[in-house]
């Protein structure tokens, strides 16, 4: 049994400057801490902008996007958030629906699309929140 690449136990994501947005992602992401000491004196900043787990990443971005690549609500919400880089690649956008202003909206959808795939729709209020954002 694999366990799933994403913590759907937070309920809530809460963070209010870089930092936190990257230790909030890096634990959805179930992401391991590379830290690891330089012999360079880097400030703890850089550090932290740093310490990314490309394995833990890449896995939970394919395997988010292989769960909701078929389903035409995020199809589209993904191609609109790529036109924001000029893009018309949908992983551009998945990834940008995890930046900082997007990733407590997306997460709440995602969450409640795997909680009940078969009653997510257009209306569903978190669906609606994210829209509404992208496209206001």
């Amino acid at each position: 049994m694999t366990t799933e690449p994403y913590d759907f136990s937070i309920a809530t994501i809460v963070y209010d400057d870089d930092i936190s947005y990257r230790q909030m992602l890096r634990t959805l992401l179930k992401m391991e801490s590379n830290k690891t000491r330089s012999e360079e004196t880097i400030d703890s900043l850089t550090q932290d902008e740093q310490d990314c787990d490309d394995a833990a990443l890449t896995a939970a971005l394919d395997w988010i996007y292989f769960k909701t690549r078929d389903h035409p609500l995020f199809q589209h919400l993904y191609l609109k958030a790529a036109g924001f880089m000029l893009s018309e690649d949908a992983q551009t956008g998945l990834c940008i629906l995890l930046a900082y202003d997007n990733l407590p909206l997306f997460h709440a959808m995602f969450c409640a699309y795997m909680a009940d795939q078969d009653r997510f729709s257009d209306t569903h209020r978190a669906y609606r929140a994210l829209h509404d954002k992208l496209f206001s």
